[in-house]
């Protein structure tokens, strides 16, 4: 049984399709899942907390934005196996900065994801074991 799961976390469904469309291309045999908020996305990693995740989250989202999200699971009392692709629309660099203030994420990329940003991906540590 997989024990890895590929969430997609945006409140815009134009985009939730089209990187969903883009992973399948380089992660043809991965589970994924797409939530409109991080509210959504917690519950599930919350009563799925056996499997390890890869979190593509978006920053600005209604109900929890991915700020909120982020800062939740770093003081969460039990482990959670997460890793955070940061997908945004922000060119600012202070967002950039505050995003590697969370060790669980790995890179910023900006949206739309590319074919390309997600080959540079699999040189980062751990990301890779999602995509093969």
């Amino acid at each position: 049984m997989n024990r890895k799961k590929i969430l997609i976390i945006d409140d815009d469904p134009i985009i939730l399709f089209l990187h969903e469309a883009i992973l399948e291309d380089i992660a043809p045999n991965a589970e994924f899942l797409s939530f409109e908020n991080g509210k959504l996305a917690k519950e599930y990693i919350l009563g799925h907390d056996e499997y390890e995740f890869l979190l593509f989250l978006d920053i600005n989202m209604p109900v929890m934005n991915g700020w909120e999200l982020l800062q939740f699971f770093l003081v969460y009392e039990r482990p959670i196996n997460i890793l955070v692709i940061m997908v945004t629309s922000s060119v600012n660099e202070s967002d950039r900065i505050k995003a590697f203030q969370f060790p669980m994420v790995k890179d910023v990329l900006i949206k739309p994801l590319s074919l390309n940003s997600l080959k540079k991906l699999c040189e980062v540590e751990g990301v890779r074991d999602f995509f093969y």
